[in-house]
């Protein structure tokens, strides 16, 4: 009995066949669980990611940020007009519920980019833990050098932003106040006051933080956050490490990948460290005017193999790009204009074939800056062998009042005989500047030191830089003079304006490629 019951049961209840389950999902299109945490931690991070550069390219449009830095007098000087004029002031009283409107345009698009950023960017941390981007690979950003300074920089941006929103709600919250309250009274005026007065603070603080806005929505969110507070005292070359240099952790990575596809893409023959050199050289001298696009492609067309340039260089979605790595490169610059200056005198001195230059056996050359921020700043120092063998040379920096006020480094220089003559900056048959400026820091040293005083000192300082050869024989030696300051916001501004002048390159259109 108990047999036939069960197949009676399985008869009038038979599996689910193939066509059951080929049912239209219940829930619709668009209701998929994504059962994958890293693959949901991934569509997080995307859609974040477009949350904070849509309304960041809001925040950040010239009319919003006028429109911020006024509405707190708006709600000032209502206030003050309900003191003077109490009694018409309260008799149309029903317009306060037009105020909350231009309160929230003020506010809302800064709140919504900053809150989007902050949460982007922990959902990337947790990305690259996992290994769930690009390369596969697991990298803790969270103990890299710079991860703490962009998080620092991501607080700030709340931190600025909740006190916006409070003294605006203050002075919002008390004109709506004095109209509960009879018209003249003290509590009218009171809250009228206390209303002013938060408006013109508010006004006060949004044009202090102006600059902070205009951060927001950048294709690279951290890059603005970090500096380069460990990096190499000796580089391989001025563009290519000062650009790599001034990278936050997570493009850094980026970055090395594309330098990756770069250099298996260059033609056989090349140096991939001179090439890629050659490339930001080229890149930087077309972002100053002295290139014409047809001059940059002719240049990359010798380098990159011909199928190759297009993703290398001209793909708009890439980070890396014609206009990015001018970007990246005027990045670096306003960082560090003196190392700048470095690149200029070289190949003004390649340019002009001074015989006192070309005929040296010797070249140093030394930047510094004119005013040194907070009482430290940067010196970099180039030096090229200049005969035909390697030789053996001592550079000794001396900083009084500085710690430390002795510093020594022992190298081994390569050859690098000069030109005979004075070069082109563009020459299609013949070696011109974008052929020697790479090799010669390629085949030379460049220092990058941090020079510091004692937080008692300030004023007018030198340093000398000394040259001696492996007997100890002074080759050569030079004096900068710099000026020591301890304030630092007015610097900080003007770096703030350079960078966000070097952000609008990378958004400017790609050339054609030909």
């Amino acid at each position: 009995m108990v047999t036939c019951w069960y197949v009676t049961m399985a008869r009038n209840n038979p599996k689910p066949s193939d066509s059951a389950l080929d049912l239209p999902d219940p829930y619709g299109h668009g209701f998929e669980r994504v059962e994958d945490p890293l693959e949901k931690t991934r569509m997080q991070w995307t859609h974040l990611e477009g949350r904070r550069k849509f309304f960041g390219n809001i925040a950040r449009n010239w009319i919003l940020i006028y429109w911020r830095s006024v509405v707190g007098l708006v709600l000032a000087f209502t206030a003050m007009l309900g003191i003077f004029f109490p009694q018409q002031i309260a008799d149309n009283n029903w317009m306060i519920i037009l105020l909350p409107i231009p309160v929230l345009i003020a506010v809302i698009p800064n709140i919504i980019a900053v809150e989007s950023a902050w949460h982007a960017m922990q959902a990337k941390l947790s990305l690259r833990e996992q290994g769930g981007l690009t390369d596969g690979v697991r990298h803790t950003l969270r103990v890299q050098p710079g991860i703490d300074r962009i998080i620092d920089g991501l607080r700030d941006h709340r931190r600025t932003n909740l006190i916006s929103t409070v003294l605006i709600s203050i002075a919002f919250l008390m004109i709506l106040l004095a109209t509960a309250t009879q018209a003249g009274e003290v509590a009218w005026n009171l809250a009228l006051l206390v209303s002013a007065s938060t408006g013109f603070i508010y006004t006060f603080h949004a044009q202090y933080t102006n600059l902070s806005v205009k951060q927001l929505g950048d294709r690279f969110p951290n890059l603005v956050f970090h500096a380069p507070t460990h990096h190499q005292t000796q580089l391989g070359s001025i563009l290519g490490d000062l650009l790599s240099a001034h990278l936050d952790p997570d493009l850094d990575l980026e970055w090395n990948r594309w330098q990756g596809m770069f250099y298996d893409s260059l033609m056989p023959g090349n140096s991939k460290k001179q090439a890629l050199e050659r490339v930001l050289y080229i890149l930087y001298l077309h972002n100053l005017g002295e290139l014409s696009d047809g001059d940059v492609q002719e240049e990359l067309s010798s380098l990159i193999i011909k199928g190759n340039v297009e993703e290398i260089i001209y793909q708009s979605k890439s980070d890396f790009n014609w206009r990015t790595l001018q970007r990246l490169i005027s990045h670096a610059n306003a960082w560090q204009p003196s190392a700048f200056n470095l690149l200029a005198r070289l190949q003004n001195d390649l340019l002009t074939g001074k015989p006192e230059t070309i005929r040296a056996k010797w070249r140093m050359d030394v930047a510094l800056d004119d005013v040194c921020v907070g009482g430290a700043t940067n010196l970099f120092i180039v030096l090229n062998n200049q005969t035909f063998e390697k030789r053996n040379v001592t550079v000794e920096v001396l900083v009084p009042n500085g710690e430390p006020e002795s510093r020594t480094h022992r190298f081994e220089l390569d050859a690098c005989p000069p030109p005979r003559n004075a070069l082109r900056l563009s020459a299609a048959k013949e070696e011109d500047c974008l052929d020697w400026v790479p090799r010669y820091l390629h085949k030379g040293v460049v220092l990058w030191m941090n020079v510091a005083w004692d937080r008692s000192f300030y004023g007018a300082t030198n340093i000398q830089v000394v040259l001696r050869d492996e007997d100890g024989v002074v080759l050569e030696s030079r004096v900068l003079t710099t000026e020591v300051s301890r304030r630092t916001s007015n610097a900080l501004r003007k770096r703030m304006q350079r960078l966000e002048k070097a952000r609008k390159i990378g958004e400017l259109e790609i050339p054609t490629a030909v």
